[in-house]
């Protein structure tokens, strides 16, 4: 475990230095702070409006004694970078923000990456955008923006990850939300298909589509009423499944509680559970999830590679022993 000691003075001047405002702002506020939303919101309301959270932290560079720190320990190593293979590109959280302000943080995003994307955006929030942003463009179901940067030529490409991510829904009233979690997958940079209509009434159609469930890494699903579905799906998968109950249903469903609950109880375990409606939140694991068997994937070639190397300098060694013994 690695010890990192410093005086209590020196870690008072260190905070107050950065806390200060101007140039070590955290997140545009002077200070660092946990803000909900999707991709860390500027305002106040947005933090009590959005079902998950980030940790976001500003983009400056850090001072002299960062350099002393193990870089797990360094706060910039949180900064948002679209070059950085564990980033998970920013997302706009619609909700409580004006058209503007929604405008202005997408042309923001796009002057460090291709493309920018807002999530939650009605039709009348979509055209008040567009006056401030004349180049955005909007996906209907899936309710977000998309903008693309002017000068994207000159901005790192998005790497694409190995693997694939299979969105399941249940229902034709489930498909906003597995429109949602498809969208922001392939902005995340995961190669994404869609399963449509294959709830737990209609089991043959499940059945019928288990060889694609089978192939891809990870699985999505999206359903409401009763949510048997990921159960279901996680029976005939050995993959990750992530269940996003929705608030599709009606009389007991009472607003997707019903089907959450259902998810908690789950009987097939290893699920992993996201919020009510909360289709960025399940992109995202899905992405986690993609990025970690990437790295994983990595390190074993490497340590097979360091393994082969040192077999063939052993043998090497081994032939001018035996010469040298029959000599």
């Amino acid at each position: 475990m690695l010890a990192v000691q410093r005086s209590s003075s020196a870690m008072k001047t260190r905070f107050s230095a950065r806390t200060a405002g101007g140039r070590r702002r955290c997140g545009g506020r002077g200070h660092m702070s946990v803000e909900a939303g999707m991709g860390g919101t500027s305002s106040t309301a947005d933090h009590h409006s959005a079902p998950f959270t980030q940790l976001s932290n500003g983009n400056g560079r850090g001072s002299s004694h960062h350099s002393q720190l193990n870089s797990e320990f360094a706060m910039d190593s949180l900064a948002s970078s679209s070059t950085d293979p564990h980033h998970i590109p920013e997302v706009v959280w619609g909700p409580g923000k004006s058209a503007d302000q929604i405008a202005m943080k997408l042309l923001s995003l796009t002057e460090r990456q291709r493309v920018a994307i807002a999530a939650r955006i009605d039709p009348a929030t979509y055209s008040a955008v567009r006056m401030h942003a004349p180049g955005v463009e909007y996906n209907a179901r899936a309710r977000t923006l998309k903008l693309k940067s002017a000068s994207a030529d000159q901005l790192p490409k998005q790497r694409r990850l190995p693997g694939s991510v299979a969105v399941v829904s249940a229902d034709t009233a489930d498909q906003a939300i597995a429109e949602e979690v498809r969208v922001l997958c392939d902005y995340m940079g995961a190669y994404c298909f869609a399963i449509r209509d294959v709830g737990a009434a209609n089991l043959h159609g499940l059945l019928a589509n288990v060889d694609s469930l089978r192939a891809a890494d990870v699985v999505v699903v999206v359903a409401g009423t009763d949510c048997a579905l990921p159960s279901l799906v996680a029976g005939v998968t050995q993959c990750p499944v992530v269940a996003v109950p929705t608030s599709a249903g009606f009389g007991a469903a009472l607003g997707g509680m019903a089907p959450l609950l259902a998810s908690l109880s789950a009987n097939t375990p290893g699920i992993a559970l996201c919020n009510i409606d909360n289709g960025y939140g399940a992109a995202a694991m899905a992405v986690r999830m993609l990025k970690m068997a990437s790295r994983l994937h990595a390190v074993r070639s490497a340590a097979e590679a360091a393994a082969a190397a040192a077999a063939e300098a052993a043998a090497a060694l081994e032939v001018p022993a035996r010469s040298g013994a029959q000599n």
